[in-house]
């Protein structure tokens, strides 16, 4: 038995020895893209092993650049301090990778590699990496010293050389690698400690590898310290808020870079374009803070500005009355100026109306002056079909959606096997498809808004939607045709029921629905008062729904009378929404 193990893996030994020699004997294949046929004729192991060689090869053949991958993304902050997104990312590794950022001012030193190309009389390409003494050597040439030159100037220079050595030959000078240095990120900083990273960084590189300032940190004083001296500090607003290079000169091997504490932060929140906190520095004031957040929204009250400061335990407000002073007043870190804000709203009126669009309310407003605003109805207008959508409304829906929903699972729950559980998990789908909308039942009648009882005060982001006025009345449910019949002045829902061929035999015919066009939803019931008429009017656009018989009739409680009304609203809303977008 272990002879034939043995045996097997030699066979296997010597396919891989076999593939292997074929391997290096075909290196020449390694250069190319591989032939399929080539590729499925070796076993998946060598297969494998040989794509992968290929793509190693392929990788050390590419010009390296620093690639997103070699950063991560940092946990997210819980900060409104200004500056704090644009350093999101961080350095995953501290190897870099070359990248070719360099430009004619860059300052050679150990480290680089240059590549000299001699073409003329004498052709050669050399490329020579500049040693710890500062220089080169080239043939014919001997040693130059080209550390602490810039680029520009030592390509002068070996041209220089070149043309005074050999007759016809031009020399053309490229730098294909940068040395690395390593620096120390220390301070403030989101990851402290040391950085590799290319000659030709600067502070803001070294930065944006560590992760930038800390949520204490200064974004406004950042020194660079070179042999226990503070050579230059930069100040990141220069860059980020007014738009100047304030990103210093290139690092050295050995540089630190210390990120110093914030002194003093002041939120600016409220009627200003840009809020968030904004550090100051000792000679700056209130009227650098707002131009820092790009100044005041077109809503803002500049007569109505407070400066909130937290002294001795408690919150002191000083309201500031004359904006011209703002660079008298005394700010302190942790302060907050607060600029408020006039009650603009912006509501939109979509469908019949002469001017559709989204308006500017003041506060207090309401739907006859959105509607005034839009330039009235249109002729076809059908205002007693009218919608207003309102987020405060559409938030309640959805929480009494979801109660109502898990009253009907615990109603499932508890009989599961009866002949209400199809009823009950009919409006448990019903009310999960639901796209929950906030409708307000609202008047819409000008005359009656006129006089301003009825009128609803208007709300951000409000919408009304207008339609045409229909000419059907729809019936859906437990009828033998469900769809829309012609609609019929004076006549109730039995009529229209036996348009559409009247009852099927699962009809609850004691059940039945009616969804007004007003947002309004009844439960039918004869009143023997009005000639067996339904006391329920139909009007053009409304919606007759007839449920599913179910033994106990009990089932239609309250919780499924407004289940119904959930359901028909949104199909009523549907509808509607139709008649006004049709165009």
């Amino acid at each position: 038995m272990f002879q034939a193990i043995n045996m097997t893996r030699f066979k296997i030994q010597a396919k891989k020895v076999f593939f292997i020699c074929l391997f290096f004997s075909s290196i020449n294949l390694i250069s190319q893209t591989f032939d399929d046929s080539f590729l499925n004729s070796l076993p998946e192991e060598v297969r494998n092993d040989l794509l992968e060689q290929r793509s190693v090869e392929n990788l050390l053949e590419e010009t390296q650049y620093r690639r997103p991958s070699t950063f991560i993304e940092k946990p997210p902050a819980d900060s409104n301090r200004f500056g704090m997104t644009i350093f999101s990312m961080m350095q995953s590794t501290l190897m870099p990778l070359n990248e070719p950022n360099f430009d004619s001012d860059y300052v050679l030193d150990f480290g680089d590699r240059l590549e000299i190309q001699l073409i003329g009389s004498k052709s050669i390409t050399v490329q020579p990496v500049i040693k710890r003494d500062g220089s080169i050597n080239m043939p014919d040439l001997g040693k130059i010293f080209l550390s602490g030159m810039s680029l520009e100037d030592a390509t002068k220079l070996l041209q220089e050389k070149v043309r005074a050595s050999f007759v016809g030959v031009e020399a053309f000078v490229s730098l294909i690698n940068v040395r690395d240095i390593q620096v120390i990120v220390a301070g403030n900083v989101f990851n402290p400690g040391p950085y590799t990273l290319n000659g030709n960084s600067n502070i803001f590189h070294a930065l944006s590898v560590s992760g930038g300032p800390s949520e204490l940190g200064s974004f406004r004083e950042i020194d660079l310290i070179r042999n226990d001296s503070v050579v230059e500090s930069i100040d990141l607003y220069k860059t980020f808020i007014y738009g100047k290079s304030s990103f210093g000169q290139r690092l050295r091997a050995g540089d630190i870079i210390f990120v110093k504490p914030s002194k003093t932060l002041i939120n600016i929140s409220g009627g200003v374009k840009r809020p968030a906190a904004y550090e100051l520095k000792e000679n700056e004031n209130l009227n650098e803070i707002i131009y820092f957040a790009n100044g005041f929204t077109n809503d803002a009250n500049r007569s109505d500005l407070r400066l909130e400061r937290i002294d001795d335990g408690s919150v002191r407000v000083q309201k500031i009355e004359d904006i011209t002073q703002n660079g008298l007043i005394d700010i302190k870190d942790g302060d907050s100026l607060i600029v408020g804000r006039f009650p603009f709203r912006k509501v939109t009126i979509q469908g019949s109306v002469k001017n559709p669009g989204t308006y500017l309310m003041e506060e207090g407003e309401g739907i006859f002056n959105l509607v005034s605003k839009a330039g009235g109805y249109t002729q076809s207008a059908y205002p007693f079909g009218a919608i207003l959508q309102n987020d405060v409304a559409r938030n309640l829906s959805i929480e009494s959606n979801r109660k109502l929903s898990q009253y009907f699972l615990r109603m499932l729950a508890d009989n599961p096997s009866s002949y209400e559980a199809e009823a009950i998990q009919f409006i448990l789908n019903s009310l999960n498809d639901i796209d929950v909308t906030g409708r307000l039942v609202a008047e819409f009648d000008l005359d009656k808004l006129s006089s301003g009882v009825a009128d609803v005060v208007l709300q951000e982001n409000d919408l009304v939607m207008v339609p045409e006025i229909p000419s059907h009345v729809f019936i859906f449910g437990e009828v033998s045709n469900p769809g829309s019949s012609f609609y019929f002045e004076g006549e109730d829902h039995d009529f229209y029921i036996a348009e559409t061929g009247g009852f099927t035999d699962f009809a609850d015919k004691k059940g039945i629905f009616i969804y007004s066009p007003n947002g309004v939803t009844n439960q039918a019931k004869k009143n023997i008062f009005m000639n067996n008429k339904n006391d329920i009017e139909i009007y053009p656009g409304s919606i007759i729904y007839v449920p599913k018989k179910v033994p106990n009739r009990n089932f239609f409680n309250s919780a499924s009378a407004q289940a119904y009304a959930a359901i028909l609203g949104n199909l009523g809303l549907s509808l509607a929404s139709v008649s006004v977008l049709k165009d």
